[in-house]
């Protein structure tokens, strides 16, 4: 199970007091307002429902949590004949054939860029039955579509390119409870002398 090794590396070599690593589906993370951050690596792009997993991330929030979301959408499609041509193969051949013959090709460009060990190696591991599986539930989302499930959901959020035309990052704050029009209970500070400028 490489998900559950995932998960039990990360508890082994960060393990924190106040952190739990766990694998589930987003929408079995229950605890409404309970998060005070929220982190999303590469995870939309194979949720069936864009807007309820945003919207279940947005539920999960505290009052003033962050939401970072990272994720790649595919290249806006176009006109010209190489992608009608692509099209048209991806239509008649399987995903998971069209992935054997990418990493073929792949693999053919590695041996002379990175040798043959490290070209092995990356072949073997770009086809094996877990990754191909994990390959073939990708349902990407358009710009336009997160865009506009974004201004919907997460008022005032930034949204940043990253590491190319497909990669993005979003980061949105939650409302602080007082902006919510629930004051927070404020914690008496010492005092301390204030100087003002003088006219």
């Amino acid at each position: 199970m490489r998900r559950a090794a995932i998960t039990d590396l990360a508890t082994t070599r960060r393990s924190r007091p106040n952190i739990t690593y766990w694998q589930a589906d987003l929408h079995d993370v229950a605890g409404t307002g309970r998060y005070d951050f929220v982190l999303s690596l590469l995870t939309l792009h194979h949720v069936p429902d864009l807007h309820a997993a945003l919207s279940h991330i947005k539920t999960l929030l505290a009052p003033g949590g962050r939401a970072a979301l990272m994720d790649i959408y595919p290249p806006e499609s176009g006109l010209r004949p190489q992608q009608a041509l692509r099209r048209i193969v991806h239509r008649l051949v399987p995903l998971k054939p069209r992935l054997h013959a990418l990493a073929v090709q792949k693999l053919s460009v590695n041996l002379v860029r990175r040798g043959p060990a490290t070209a092995w190696e990356i072949y073997r591991l770009s086809t094996r039955r877990d990754w191909l599986d994990h390959r073939v539930t990708d349902r990407f989302f358009s710009r336009d579509e997160l865009e506009r499930n974004c201004h919907s959901l997460f008022p005032g959020y930034r949204f940043d390119i990253l590491g190319g035309p497909r990669g993005i990052g979003l980061v949105w704050d939650a409302p602080s409870s007082t902006a919510a029009g629930n004051p927070m209970p404020v914690t008496e500070m010492p005092s301390a002398d204030v100087q003002r400028p003088t006219r």
